[in-house]
């Protein structure tokens, strides 16, 4: 099992024209679970992995999560979106982040990219905010 920081933008994603933001997210994790998301590229992404979302606005942080569904796959009929992958938002520990996110600092990032994976550090803190 792998994880994985996801990074959001609450400016400009949007799930089905809502915002991005962490109450969206919150809500969907109760009501409509189920996501597709884009990436920029092919991840190598495995059914059971975790996809931590880092919510780059109003505040840094890692406040929900999810599990992916299936491997990521090509979209020949979006090819501004070519990548996606189909994940799960798990509603209790994205209660327990959304009430305690985890910030930028603690995630130990450098560059922050649209995917990339958790550094072992950060993880411990992840796993333990979010009571996994």
């Amino acid at each position: 099992m792998q994880d994985w920081i996801y990074i959001l933008n609450p400016n400009k994603d949007t799930f089905d024209g809502e915002p991005s933001d962490k109450e969206t997210v919150r809500r969907l994790a109760h009501e409509d679970p189920e996501l597709d998301l884009w990436l920029s590229r092919r991840n190598r992404m495995s059914p059971g992995d975790r996809l931590w979302f880092f919510f780059s606005q109003p505040e840094s942080a890692v406040a929900a999560v999810a599990e992916v569904d299936r491997e990521p796959g090509e979209d020949p009929d979006d090819p501004d979106f070519s990548y996606r992958v189909d994940v799960t938002l798990l509603p209790g520990p994205t209660d327990a982040l959304y009430g305690n996110p985890v910030g930028r600092d603690e995630l130990e990032l450098g560059q922050v990219r649209s995917v990339q994976k958790a550094k072992p550090g950060a993880l411990k803190i992840l796993l333990a905010r979010a009571g996994l």
